[in-house]
């Protein structure tokens, strides 16, 4: 069901051997379920030829977990690429290419700490990569094998912040970009939306604006890999038709 890398990913953030190896430190059950879930609905291989991408809601009521689950996934789909383009395959379903959208600038200067670390007195905009969440929970985000190639790809890419009509994003990804078109043109983007997490009404408009111009610009240009969509419970309705689904992490297509 899972590709050689997710299993691995799985048996190292989950496993009970590795959790007791690294002194108990673990996902808490909440984000298990957030993790677990996105992936299981996103990756059977019989998805690869879906039409249209994949949309996945994350209820999530805490920013730590948010920021966890973030991380844990753009982990697997980097390393889920990085080793299916090894293989000389283009799987639709992994990319390299990131972007996060809110209107709330201290969510994204949260995610900003957690990739790229603290922000260094006097230093300009440099920030400390040593405090980054990356790499002081790397024991928990990434097997030990392939730290360096994950420090590398963050290390290498720029955080482009781009404020317009209310989209508020923060890119992540090694190419250069100048503006939301070139971003939009990048192949197999994936969107984490974390403006649905913020429960305060002033951002709801903003929120909803700069999703509009996001699916606007991706839609004339190409389309992304997959969308995540971090809400507060409160904000995920309950359905009837789907019984089985969890109350602190739901994942679900569309």
């Amino acid at each position: 069901m899972f590709t050689p890398t997710t299993t691995s990913l799985l048996r190292w953030w989950f496993g009970a051997e590795e959790v007791h190896a690294r002194g108990g430190l673990a996902f808490t059950e909440t984000q298990r379920q957030a993790i677990a879930a996105t992936i299981a609905r996103h990756e059977p291989a019989n998805r690869q030829h879906r039409v249209a991408p994949p949309r996945h809601r994350v209820c999530l009521a805490d920013d730590l977990d948010t920021v966890r689950v973030l991380l844990a996934l753009l982990v697997w789909q980097l390393l889920n690429h990085t080793d299916a383009r090894a293989l000389g395959l283009n799987d639709p379903r992994y990319t390299r290419h990131f972007v996060a959208i809110s209107p709330c600038r201290p969510t994204r200067e949260r995610l900003l700490d957690a990739l790229w670390g603290q922000p260094m007195p006097g230093g300009l905009g440099a920030r400390d990569f040593g405090t980054a969440d990356l790499v002081r929970f790397a024991d928990l985000l990434i097997p030990a094998a392939r730290r360096d190639e994950v420090y590398a790809f963050v290390c290498g890419c720029e955080a482009i912040e781009h404020g317009s009509a209310g989209a508020e994003l923060l890119a992540i990804t090694g190419q250069r970009l100048d503006s939301i078109h070139n971003l939009a043109r990048l192949p197999h983007l994936m969107v984490f939306e974390l403006d649905a997490h913020s429960q305060e009404p002033a951002h709801i408009p903003a929120a909803t604006a700069g999703r509009q111009q996001l699916r606007r610009v991706v839609s004339m240009h190409g389309k992304p890999c997959m969308e995540v969509v971090f809400s507060h419970p409160t904000r995920c309705a309950p359905s009837p038709t789907r019984p089985g689904r969890l109350p602190g992490a739901q994942a679900e297509k569309g």
